[in-house]
């Protein structure tokens, strides 16, 4: 079938599809045809008819193709894009799906800090931005997102540097639950220069400031020898701690993509 022929075939389809209030048999229409996929959980599906056999009905949609399994299928119908676009009566939600490196923005509900969260603490958190995509609130304001803490280094000693890992494994969407993977992790600064300062050995003592802020046998040693009470002072303060109080905000990644739920508002 040429190209012409292959047009004419779908313009008389459409035609026919398009005079048909009911649902039309998805194995007679052309493939790359609009059409809506309705299953039977109520989700709409819509896009070009990409491909289909015994088991499944695929539906570009987007920059995704998705593949509807033939038994869950409710109903099918062909869009004619110079018509006003009209809802299957079956459809009662959109699938909106938010790829692994959408941005939450989030605000914790309470403090974590290097100091006295432990792993496996509860953590927990609001989205403080609502996800937006096509004019749709996928995400909205407010969504719970909870998790643990994942991993805590306290403040140390000249070597210790304080470390802090989060991690949000679920976000409350409209009373859905979703798995996800948002990861926070952060290390204090390192000090070794202000040590080195507070320590007071020259340049040709540097081996053995390295002994100390490397934490080598030797480093005790190299304190009694050269540093004196400016090593002393270094040996016994404490590296800066991390706090996130509550209210702090964190900017993350879902860390994979979650299909969402938009219920469609049908004009009354």
């Amino acid at each position: 079938m040429n190209r012409n022929t292959a047009l004419v075939a779908v313009a008389m389809f459409l035609g026919t599809a398009a005079a048909c209030s009911k649902g039309v048999d998805v194995d007679k229409v052309p493939v790359g045809t609009d059409v809506q996929v309705t299953r039977a959980d109520g989700v709409l599906v819509e896009g070009k008819l990409a491909a289909r056999d015994a088991k499944v009905v695929s539906v570009e949609s987007g920059a995704r193709t998705r593949e509807v399994p033939r038994r869950d299928i409710a109903d099918v119908r062909v869009v004619d894009r110079e018509k006003p676009v009209e809802l299957p009566p079956a459809a009662r939600f959109r699938e909106i799906t938010l790829p692994e490196d959408t941005k939450l923005a989030l605000e914790l509900d309470s403090s974590v800090s290097s100091e006295t969260s432990g792993v496996e603490d509860p953590v927990s958190a609001e989205v403080s931005e609502a996800v937006i995509v096509d004019g749709l609130v996928v995400i909205p304001a407010g969504s719970t997102v909870r998790g643990v803490v994942s991993g805590v280094t306290s403040a140390g000693k000249v070597k210790g540097r304080a470390s802090l890992a989060l991690n949000f494994d679920t976000i409350n969407i409209a009373g859905e639950s979703h798995p996800i993977a948002a990861r926070f992790q952060r290390t204090a600064a390192a000090t070794k220069a202000t040590d080195a300062k507070k320590i007071g050995i020259p340049a040709a003592g540097g081996a053995i400031i390295g002994g100390i802020l490397g934490g080598k046998k030797g480093a005790a040693i190299g304190a009694g020898v050269g540093g004196g009470a400016g090593a002393a002072y270094v040996l016994t303060t404490p590296g800066k701690p991390i706090e996130l109080p509550k209210g702090t905000t964190l900017s993350l990644s879902l860390g994979r993509s979650i299909d969402v739920r938009i219920p469609i508002v049908k004009p009354s």
